[in-house]
């Protein structure tokens, strides 16, 4: 597992790749997405989005000590984790295809597909709830949805029973249910699909950090990334997504 200098709220940064500037790369990341991107005892960040991140940052050209992590993504050359429109910034991917996915506690057989959820209490992002709500309507959200900034403040409401299901991201799920071993399971068919893809600064950067993501589903550390990172999901995954962006 790549051991990577986590620091938040940078400044400022440079671009090696054509940015210029004072010789860093500034990562944006989404802190609280267990699986993706997580703080770690030891205070560095770990996580597939971290992973795929490191592995673009040194392809480009940067020692470990340049590569800068931040959950301001406005000040970031690169952003990992995006799942849509990033404005005038060109993106680079998918590097993921996944699906937003239903978690519930092991011992409860009564939530089985996205149906089920329509008199549940559910935690979400407003992101990861859209589905529900386009389905069970604005009520539903009022009576049944405890919207969440993070994924990961969901999982002690699931624990004690302050919620039914969680819904976002199946390999953040799958971290979640990591750190309560036994006790949630996956239920119910993906509520949608969910790809994941890098922001740029500029198309030539763009391509760049393509043909960095090209080497590395090439020569096996995607595929490695999957097995260390996403745990329970790595069948999902055995073969990488087509660069299309």
């Amino acid at each position: 597992m790549w051991r990577v200098l986590a620091v938040i709220g940078v400044l400022a940064a440079g671009c090696l790749a054509g940015c210029g500037g004072d010789g860093r790369l500034v990562i944006g990341v989404r802190p609280g997405q267990p699986g993706l991107v997580a703080r770690m005892p030891d205070g560095h960040f770990g996580g597939f989005d971290i992973e795929v991140a490191h592995y673009v940052a040194r392809a480009l050209g940067y020692r470990d000590d340049q590569i800068l992590y931040t959950a301001d993504t406005a000040r970031a050359d690169l952003v990992v984790g995006v799942t849509g429109p990033a404005g005038s910034r060109p993106i680079a991917g998918p590097y993921l295809v996944t699906s937003t996915d239903v978690l519930v506690r092991a011992d409860d057989l009564s939530i089985r597909r996205p149906r089920d959820l329509a008199r549940k209490r559910v935690c979400a992002t407003r992101e990861s709830a859209g589905p529900l709500v386009a389905r069970f309507g604005a009520r539903w959200r009022q009576f049944f949805l405890a919207e969440a900034n993070l994924p990961a403040a969901c999982a002690p409401l699931l624990a004690r029973g302050g919620t039914d299901a969680i819904v976002a991201d199946a390999p953040v799920l799958a971290g979640l249910s990591a750190q309560y071993p036994g006790r949630f399971r996956f239920s119910g068919r993906p509520l949608s699909t969910q790809e994941y893809g890098i922001a740029t600064s500029t198309a030539a950067l763009r391509d760049q950090v393509n043909d960095a993501l090209r080497r590395m589903f090439e020569d096996g550390s995607w595929n490695r990334a999957v097995i260390d990172q996403l745990g329970v999901l790595a069948t999902r995954y055995t073969t990488p997504p087509s660069l299309r962006w």
